[in-house]
């Protein structure tokens, strides 16, 4: 008698490449969904980041802000016109469209010096700029800026006043506020994102 001959027949090999083919296809679609998620987690946190890093700057800015006592020892230059140290925190809008905060704060890179930095935003920008840093009036202007936050659809600054509270600027310039609060507003591909930062007592 011939010997019984044992194996898969072809349709039992037919609805197993059909299963792996099924199985192959949800494990695809698993790893691409993951895949996404996490890109679109990781562009979340760059977003975050580079937000936390314009806001810390921002902050550290108005802090190393120069005080009285600091400009007292400073010896105004010939041509300083008038004699007095000019205000350390100056704010104002700009077309209504943003604003425009200038800060003359103690340098990092030289003790006992003074520089001026100024923050704006242009288009859907915001820059920061930076002057060289001296030991006496004046201070040179700063330079040329560098974006520090993109995708900024508006934003805008009010300050404290002691008697009114907050205060638009509306096209006025305050000097030396008590205090003053930031709202930026951000497209991001996970949609319209608002921030707002309140820095104070100013003393």
């Amino acid at each position: 008698m011939n010997a019984r001959q044992t194996g898969f027949t072809l349709l039992e090999v037919m609805v197993a490449i059909l299963l792996m083919a099924v199985v192959s296809l949800i494990a695809w679609r698993g790893l691409d969904s993951v895949t996404r998620a996490d890109s679109h987690l990781q562009a979340s946190t760059e977003q975050t980041e580079a937000l936390l890093r314009a806001l810390n700057q921002l902050e550290r800015d108005v802090a190393l802000r120069a005080s009285i006592e600091l400009s007292e020892p400073l010896k105004p230059g010939i041509d300083d016109e008038p004699s007095t140290a000019p205000p350390a925190l100056t704010v104002r809008s700009t077309d209504g469209q943003g604003f425009r905060l200038d800060v003359i704060r103690v340098a990092a890179a030289r003790d006992g010096a003074l520089q001026r930095v100024r923050w704006w935003l242009k288009g859907n920008t915001l820059y920061r700029a930076q002057g060289p840093a001296r030991d006496r009036y004046p201070l040179p202007a700063p330079g040329d800026g560098v974006a520090v936050l993109n995708e900024v659809s508006s934003a805008g600054l009010r300050y404290w006043d002691k008697d009114k509270g907050w205060r638009k600027l509306s096209g006025n310039r305050q000097e030396n506020p008590f205090g003053i609060e930031i709202s930026l507003t951000r497209e991001t591909p996970q949609g319209t994102e608002r921030y707002r930062q309140v820095l104070g007592p100013l003393e």
